[in-house]
């Protein structure tokens, strides 16, 4: 599962729906810049260590890995599988998962007569 959160005005819901399609659609047709993938990965890897700090979101990092996957990660083999990640295979699922047919997506707020239409998640 991938999640996107935007958080904008009403007057402004459509061009941000319609931009995250674009990125998808871009993932689709382009590898990622080996530059923007080193963002990425670092970035990641700062927020998984600073998101151990608390022991709330420790706990239930913990008891989420417990959950889906039977074992505890350490924060060494997070590591690793982050920096496994080629842009060949970001290409791959993108691929895979950005269809339209297979993306769901919600609106909250005051929407003052806005619809969510299908063709705004195109990619």
């Amino acid at each position: 599962m991938l999640s996107v959160y935007a958080g904008t005005s009403r007057s402004t819901t459509g061009r941000v729906l319609r931009s995250i399609a674009r990125e998808f659609a871009r993932l689709k047709k382009e590898l990622v810049g080996a530059d923007e993938l080193r963002r990425a990965k670092d970035q990641l890897k700062g927020s998984l260590v600073l998101s151990l700090e608390s022991p709330g979101a420790r706990m239930s990092n913990l008891a989420r890995q417990e959950i889906y996957f039977g074992r505890f990660f350490s924060v060494d083999e997070l590591h690793a599988s982050i920096e496994a990640v080629t842009a060949e295979g970001v290409h791959q699922t993108a691929l895979e998962f950005f269809e339209p047919r297979k993306i769901a997506a919600t609106v909250v707020g005051p929407l003052d007569g806005f619809q969510l239409k299908r063709e705004l998640l195109a990619c």
